[in-house]
């Protein structure tokens, strides 16, 4: 029962969040974490190893690496995105959409599609 094929696996973390990423980010160590949230180094070392820290911490963790709770259990690389169309209309994220798609050429047109 345990023979699941995995993809991505060179890039699918086994832990929930993306601390470790958000840290290499933003070029923090983890004794800088420990420093600027003031958490235990055992702690921090938990969550680099996939414990997931209790909500007082994810607050601060989340203002450390300037974005919100959520943020964390999103890769820092899909996290600006998320954020940047978080405020905009329907019709704006459509449009935004259908303008990707025009640059990627997936609405392919003409004689060769």
């Amino acid at each position: 029962m345990n023979n699941v094929a995995h993809i991505h696996t060179d890039k699918t973390p086994v832990r929930v969040h993306f601390i470790v990423e958000w840290a290499e980010k933003r070029n923090l160590k983890q004794s800088d974490i420990v420093r600027e949230i003031g958490a235990d180094k055992g702690l921090v070392s938990r969550w680099f190893g996939g414990t997931v820290p209790k909500p007082e911490y994810l607050e601060k963790l989340a203002a450390l690496f300037g974005t919100d709770i959520h943020g964390i259990f999103r890769h820092p690389d899909d996290d600006w995105l998320a954020q940047f169309f978080k405020d905009k209309s329907a019709e704006q994220r459509e449009r935004a959409i259908d303008m990707l798609r025009l640059l990627f050429n997936e609405n392919k047109t003409g004689t060769n599609n």
